[in-house]
């Protein structure tokens, strides 16, 4: 934040597109480009089950030490909630890092959000970034794709929103197991899916990225959530795979598929990020008017291919980091137009939802678009008039397509009301740039072919040939053409989208394609807010997305899973174990697990289905999936699924299970284990010893010596030596805990001490 002071907030082209466009009215002009120039405030959301009592925490403890405080001279505001965040969840600072430095009460609330980021409770991200989320109402029995996922802070909130409600259905479905009932009928979802199973949400995030390490990111921001119900993939967004639900094999012997529709998808696409100019300082360096041109065709293709694979009467948000209408109006309206009009996909009016949240409408039509040179354009047959349009004609010619206008029709039936969507402008309340629409699937789509620069590559022509020979099934001429249409350096080729019932690219029987590279939505090493001091960006690298009329034509199987391919490491398999395997057995009688407890979605990360180092638990919808599109059989490349459940460990003795339960998985299986596999405490000094010691003797006759840590183990002493060694729980109830929420926590059993299975800083 100090260097940002800085910064050069100089950019004449960037002042004069967003002064001369019309966006921002002449009375806010000041107001808005001020705003610009400050630093953007720090915002974070609190989450998991303990979110309450953490921002009670922060508002009995932090806040009140806070108030009415002066640094050199000036007054600085405390922390405050974001007051259009449901359930006071969100909050936010504007404090710097110079003055967290040497303000003693701010030094103590920095080390406050360190702690619980590091912990869970804590997710820092920007304000604008949390909000289309909020749109999307999200059931436990929902399956949703997030498009272009990474860093992963909105998949996060998609994931907390799956899983809402389910602490109390886990402990009716415990409670019911225990006294012996029936599993309690759950609240049923549309086409009679069950809300819950045994508690447990019966939906189902699919979080994709482009980009192989970008994606490792997203599994990085999401592990803390321990979903058994998320799978990462990494595949481009605007040709996402159809994926396998369900196959039966028929009396031909063919193989007939049922696919997966999505009921919610959020299309967080890869822009040109000039809404984040108060934290990416490169958009005052860098901008220009073909940031936005550059990257229309890509964002249009992905909100297509999201509308094909959402179901009918589902909901899917769309949007960017942008206040340029070419990325948004002009998207939506291109988009919907290639499916089918307003009869197929609706913009849905969601103004009265989050009524704190100060917003404009979206643009109706008639914006002007400016080229590099600064010139503005009413209309495509205006700007790619040949040599008498002016300099820089060809240039228009090769970028530009009429989508990146809207003229909207008289007939007021036909007209995309695109002023629906929501603009979110920094000056409103102090925040990034942000543009969020959202829209419904009212009929199954077939998307008219994709409109091009008029300017054609001889590579485009060639792919539209292959693409005619495909529905011939000629494959050995496709192969042939799809050889000659082999980009030449620098030059890509367009691609087309198909039914959503058929992997969306370019099929070739033996034919070799290959992978568009799709720009990043963000840098690598970004996240959507920083901590204080640091900054971040949500540009990507434009160059990467080349020519907007231009596309690599990508690979539908793609290297098999284990294999390296353009220098990304293997992937291990995911192979599911039968609930028969021994090792299993051995865990389920060692922990006494309930019979009730789903015993057949364990799963390891190798080829051979051995369990060698660690056990992973997924959701029966997840195994489903993972099972049905093994072997890439559609072209997905699967990353992460599962929360790792046992490890395995060294052991004293060959009658103790070697496999430990793990803290990820911790929450999900401990309801169900035995109660000779349990140790209650209800003592606070009990916990605090625990937390503080490492290995506190249990095995102390009453006269013997006792140091700190096996004095408070005194609690607990009986029911350990009764448990034999190896892993159990540590159920921490309410007595003189009742300050506290219930804590349930990993311990391991020795001969003569104990040990909880934390690392350091969850113990801290």
């Amino acid at each position: 934040r100090d260097d940002y002071q800085s910064v050069d907030f100089n950019n004449e082209l960037y002042e004069k597109f967003y002064k001369e466009s019309g966006l921002i009215p002449e009375s806010e002009w000041e107001t808005f480009w001020e705003t610009l120039k400050r630093t953007l405030p720090t915002t974070f959301r609190f989450t998991g089950s303990h979110a309450l009592s953490v921002v009670a925490t922060l508002q009995d403890t932090y806040v009140p030490h806070l108030r009415d405080l002066f640094f050199e001279g000036q007054p600085v505001d405390p922390p405050a909630s974001i007051p259009w965040y449901p359930d006071n969840l969100a909050w936010g600072t504007t404090v710097g890092k110079s003055v967290i430095r040497r303000c003693p009460p701010f030094k103590k609330f920095q080390n406050f959000l360190v702690s619980e980021t590091t912990v869970g409770n804590i997710s820092r991200q920007e304000a604008v970034s949390m909000v289309p989320p909020l749109f999307m109402d999200i059931k436990p029995y929902h399956t949703v794709l997030d498009m272009c996922a990474a860093p992963g802070s909105k998949t996060a909130q998609l994931i907390e929103m799956l899983h809402m409600g389910e602490e109390a259905a886990v402990a009716e479905a415990v409670k019911n197991d225990r006294d012996g009932k029936e599993a309690a009928e759950t609240a049923e979802g549309e086409e009679g899916v069950p809300a819950y199973d045994r508690g447990r949400p019966t939906g189902l995030v699919i979080a994709n990225d482009a980009d192989y390490r970008r994606s490792h990111m997203l599994i990085h921001q999401t592990k803390r959530l321990n979903s058994p119900n998320l799978i990462v993939t990494n595949n481009d967004a605007t040709a996402f795979p159809s994926l396998i639900k369900a196959s039966e094999k028929l009396a031909t012997g063919k193989v007939r598929n049922t696919y997966l529709k999505f009921d919610r998808v959020l299309a967080d696409v890869p822009c040109s990020g000039d809404g984040t100019s108060r934290k990416n300082y490169n958009v005052w360096r860098e901008w220009a008017p073909y940031s936005g041109l550059n990257l229309h065709l890509i964002q249009v293709r992905i909100l297509v291919r999201g509308l094909q694979m959402l179901k009918v009467g589902g909901r899917l948000v769309y949007s960017t980091c942008s206040m340029n209408p070419i990325e948004n109006e002009a998207v939506l309206a291109s988009a919907i137009t290639r499916c089918g009009g307003n009869a197929k996909a609706r913009l849905l009016d969601v103004s009265d939802h989050l009524p704190n949240l100060k917003r404009r409408p979206g643009l109706k039509g008639g914006w002007r678009i400016m080229d590099k040179q600064g010139r503005w354009w009413n209309s495509y047959e205006e700007a790619t008039a040949g040599p008498s349009s002016g300099e820089g004609w060809q240039d228009r010619e090769a970028r530009m397509v009429k989508g990146m206008w809207y003229h909207p029709p008289d007939n007021e039936n036909e007209r995309i009301p695109t002023e629906r969507a929501m603009r979110i402008y920094p000056h409103l309340q102090d925040t990034g740039g942000f543009f969020v629409a959202v829209l419904e699937k009212l009929g199954e789509i077939s998307p008219t072919e994709e409109e091009g620069p008029k300017k054609k590559s001889l590579q485009l022509e060639q792919a539209q040939k292959a693409q005619a020979l495909k529905k011939e099934e000629d494959g050995a001429k496709a192969e042939e053409i799809i050889a000659a249409a082999e980009p030449k350096p620098e030059e890509t080729v367009v691609k087309k989208e198909e039914e959503s019932t058929e992997t969306p690219i370019l099929a070739f029987q033996g034919a070799k394609l290959e992978r568009p590279a799709s720009p990043g939505k963000r840098h690598l090493d970004d996240t959507d807010s920083p901590a204080p001091g640091a900054g971040a960006s949500k540009r990507p690298k434009i160059e990467e997305a080349a020519n907007p009329g231009k596309h690599t034509i990508p690979q539908v199987a793609g290297p098999r899973q284990g294999r390296k391919a353009n220098g990304q490491p293997a992937e291990e398999p995911f192979k599911y174990l039968p609930h028969t395997h021994p090792v299993l057995q051995e865990i389920f009688k060692f922990y006494h697990i309930s019979p009730h407890f789903p015993q057949g979605q364990f799963m390891v990360r190798n080829a051979e289905a051995v369990p060698t180092r660690a056990i992973y638990y997924t959701s029966p919808i997840a195994k489903k999936i993972l099972e049905e599109n093994d072997g890439n059989k559609t072209g997905i490349k699967f990353v992460h699924c599962g929360v790792k459940m046992f490890v395995k460990q060294d052991v004293q003795s060959p009658e103790v299970c070697a496999w430990r339960i793990q803290n990820e998985g911790l929450s999900i299986i401990e309801g169900w284990i035995g109660k000779e596999r349990v140790v209650v405490a209800r003592k606070r000094e009990t916990v605090r010893a625990l937390l503080k010691e490492l290995f506190p003797r249990w095995d102390i006759d009453e006269n013997g010596d006792e140091d700190e840590g096996s004095v408070g183990c005194r609690e607990i002493r009986e029911q350990v030596r009764r448990m034999g060694m190896g892993c159990c729980v540590l159920r921490v109830e309410p007595g003189e805990m009742e300050d506290n929420d219930r804590m349930v926590l990993p311990l391991w059993r020795s001969r003569h001490s104990i040990n909880l299975m934390l690392p350091k800083e969850e113990r801290k």
